[in-house]
């Protein structure tokens, strides 16, 4: 694999992760690129920006500190090509190096297709405490990194997501994943304080919602909802930012398995897709 280390090319062991790159404390974002358009750049480089200074950096003094297309071109096409990706994941990599300015990385791997749906699979591993509320996109990335691994080992189904739950059981986050369900009511949210991540989808999604003027709430909610009627998976990576979950597993059993989707879930779906359609960019 090839990367792209502060404008110099590098050969890098394929799927390195974080923790390969840089053991020490990072920061990091993750995004889609499509058709030569990057997805919702923007709003990963503010909350990548809103973390900086928490490891010392400037964001303004990043070499890729900001969204427009001439900025990303040569990195990026460079990179594309020499991996021979024309679809891919990118990974933006900042650590600071000491002087109070940082080292920059870009990876990419290849670009899953986005499935209709996803299995869920209860982990046993806990989601760890944050460094600081909100919980930024940081490195080693460890507690994600076993949980990611738990549930390769345990899934019986490659579309799979595994969800994890704080130190009082309450439901959190998934390794690549935040969530949002339905009840008939309202939308809910894992708080903050779960330790999971304000994720870029998810914060699309409550503006959203948000805007259409549905009732949104957030809850530390014990153990799986139950009562979800339709819960969704949302990841910046996906095509749409978002897909239904078809069934929740645990201890080897089915316990709950969606209806289908109502017309209040399709709806911010469409909502969600729209939107996102309208912030992405064009880096060729």
């Amino acid at each position: 694999m090839i990367g792209w280390r502060q404008g110099e090319w590098v050969t890098l062991p394929a799927g390195a992760e974080v923790a390969a790159l840089v053991p020490g404390p990072s920061l990091f974002e993750t995004f889609a690129v499509r058709a030569g358009r990057i997805a919702c750049l923007a709003d990963h480089l503010d909350r990548l920006a809103a973390a900086c200074p928490r490891l010392g950096l400037d964001p303004a003094r990043l070499m890729l500190a900001t969204a427009a297309a001439p900025v990303w071109s040569a990195p990026l096409g460079g990179l594309l090509g020499r991996n021979a990706l024309t679809e891919a994941i990118v990974r933006l990599l900042v650590a600071p190096r000491g002087d109070g300015l940082a080292t920059e990385w870009l990876t990419v791997r290849p670009l899953p297709p986005t499935p209709s749906a996803l299995d869920l699979y209860a982990l046993s591993l806990c989601r760890d405490a944050p460094e600081w509320l909100p919980r930024p996109k940081s490195g080693p990335w460890r507690n994600s990194s076993e949980a990611w691994r738990e549930l390769r080992g345990i899934a019986d189904r490659p579309e799979a997501e595994g969800v994890q739950f704080d130190a009082r059981g309450c439901l959190s986050e998934g390794p690549r994943s935040s969530f949002a369900w339905w009840d008939g009511a309202s939308w809910n949210f894992p708080a903050v304080e779960t330790g999971r991540l304000p994720g870029t989808a998810m914060a699309q999604f409550r503006s959203v919602l948000a805007q259409a003027g549905r009732p949104v709430r957030d809850v530390s909610w014990p153990g799986f909802p139950m009562n979800a009627e339709s819960l969704v998976v949302l990841r910046s990576t996906f095509a749409d930012g978002a897909v239904l979950a078809r069934s929740y597993h645990a201890e080897g059993r089915l316990i709950w398995q969606s209806a289908g989707a109502p017309t209040e879930v399709t709806r911010a779906l469409a909502g969600l897709a729209a939107w996102r359609d309208q912030r992405c960019i064009s880096f060729a």
